[in-house]
């Protein structure tokens, strides 16, 4: 018998009926691929903040960031704070991916550097977000044991909650998800900050803190030397802005809004609204510090342990129908984002007639193969601090090429190949030759990938014939013409073709 009584179950029927619900409703929506893979770029504000947050905020957040800051104190809720100091930025390249109007940031790619690059791009971002499923997997099998006292072991939790996704993204797509992350965004707010007056009271207040934990002040440090000090954070800073761009989904969050206003506040203030409750998840695990000593339990299991032990009853109802919701929505989009680098970056390069139909249908089945894969690697996770850095150097591997295709026309698809295998080269030396591992060898090996795949990128660059103008001059101007304003965006690409023919 689950530690949930009457109260816990009901909630919990009562959401995945609500979900069941949404999920039958906006299946009637996809009428094609377009709404499928993002919801036809329909979505307001409001709804693009919800879906960002969401997006980007599941179980592995919360827990993870617990596990670090009960590990180290607050110098660990830098690792969700990293994005901090990069979030304005959004706020500009969500324009970008707007205007690129691509489906799939595969498409980006291929926009920029032709079919090679589309094709290397969606092989690494199915890998990638076979990473990050794993990573979210981990992060909510482990809450979810904690929240049952073990009694629903980590493998039938990760059974359990990837049913729940993999039936939702296939009959819904994104018009689902984004409704999902409504929901599933409030209750993960409401939960963020629930725990801390209850942990709060529980560990006696700041006396009680004080007396329970001698080194406070290094517990509320943001630098924990050799661990996470200042190296680390600018290192960790810069590593994010290689990895946001590269991320499949990516795309979804940054280009299905109805207006680019929409992508640019909705982008930019769900991202900070994460920052936000990061706070929230820090200081729950530092109070349990006090709670139940430093290093007493598994830190995957603090956040969890602590919702099951202080909140009133129903919550652990709550918090499992908050975690399922955060399963069920950013499943759904890794399944969705991959779907469909599979059909359009990969399978329509074996096909001459497109087939929407045939498509969709062979975006689902593969669907089950990528689920397959994410249990697979959610099981060779050490746990979700590692799992975390293991995804932070996987991603920016494919992201240097962006930047430099974005911010420099003599970049070529040589030069991305070439920033691709030396960044990638350069990680499994410094991880496995060098071994610079953990928090203390992390900042290290961000410089070491990072600088080859740039002085790669840069010099074949150079050396390799440069990119047909004629393509270069369709990327860069339809990059920098809005969304609704295509008859000039062809007005100009055909002057520049006539300025061409007559020089």
């Amino acid at each position: 018998m689950l530690l949930l009584n009457w109260l816990d179950l009901s909630i919990i029927a009562i959401y995945f009926a609500m979900m069941l619900g949404i999920g039958l409703y906006s299946a009637r929506k996809i009428k094609g691929m377009d709404d499928y893979y993002l919801g036809g770029r329909r979505f307001g504000k409001w709804l693009m903040t919800m879906y960002a947050f969401g997006a980007g905020t599941h179980a592995d957040s919360a827990v993870g960031v617990a596990a670090q800051t009960y590990k180290l104190g607050i110098s660990g809720m830098w690792y969700q704070w990293i994005l901090l100091f990069n979030t304005p930025f959004y706020f500009v390249l969500a324009a970008v991916f707007r205007r690129a109007r691509c489906l799939t940031t595969g498409d980006f790619y291929e926009l920029r550097y032709g079919s090679s690059l589309g094709i290397l791009y969606a092989c690494m971002g199915v890998i990638i977000n076979i990473g990050f499923l794993g990573m979210m997997l981990l992060g909510s099998g482990r809450l979810l044991e904690a929240l049952t006292g073990g009694q629903l072991s980590f493998a039938w939790s990760i059974l359990l909650i990837t049913g729940a996704f993999v039936f939702y993204s296939l009959i819904g797509g994104l018009v689902a998800t984004v409704w999902n992350e409504v929901i599933q965004g409030a209750l993960t707010i409401v939960m963020s900050f629930l725990l801390i007056p209850f942990i709060y009271k529980a560990v006696g207040g700041v006396g009680g803190f004080q007396a329970k934990v001698p080194n406070v002040d290094e517990l509320f440090s943001l630098i924990t030397p050799g661990e996470i000090g200042l190296f680390w954070i600018v290192a960790a800073t810069v590593n994010q802005f290689f990895s946001i761009v590269a991320q499949p989904h990516i795309m979804s969050s940054m280009a299905a809004g109805s207006t680019e206003l929409d992508n640019r506040v909705g982008f930019a203030s769900g991202l900070l609204l994460k920052r936000v409750c990061t706070i929230a998840w820090a200081f729950v695990g530092v109070l349990a510090i006090a709670y139940y000593g430093q290093g007493k339990i598994l830190g995957d299991h603090v956040f969890g342990s602590l919702v099951r032990d202080l909140l009133p009853v129903g919550f652990a109802g709550l918090m499992i129908a908050c975690i399922m919701a955060s399963v069920m929505d950013n499943g759904a989009v890794f399944i969705v984002a991959t779907s469909a680098l599979f059909t359009r970056n990969l399978m329509r390069r074996f096909r001459e007639k497109q087939d929407e139909g045939l498509e969709l249908l062979a975006s689902r089945i593969f669907s089950l193969v990528f689920v397959a894969a994410s249990i697979a690697l959610a099981f060779s996770f050490d746990d979700i601090p590692s799992a975390i850095r293991f995804m932070w150097n996987l991603v920016p591997l494919i992201g240097v090429a962006f930047w430099l295709g974005l911010w420099w026309r003599r970049a070529n698809r040589y030069g991305a190949w070439a920033s691709f295998f030396a960044a990638a080269i350069a990680w499994i030396a410094g991880f496995y030759v060098w071994e610079l591992k953990g928090d203390s060898g992390l900042p290290y090996l961000i410089t070491l990938y990072l600088t080859a795949g740039l002085v790669a990128g840069v010099l074949v660059s150079l050396l390799t014939p440069a990119e047909p103008k004629a393509a270069l001059d369709r990327f860069y101007l339809t990059i920098n013409t809005p969304v609704g304003q295509e008859d000039k965006l062809e007005r100009l690409l055909k002057l520049r073709q006539q300025v061409a023919e007559v020089i």
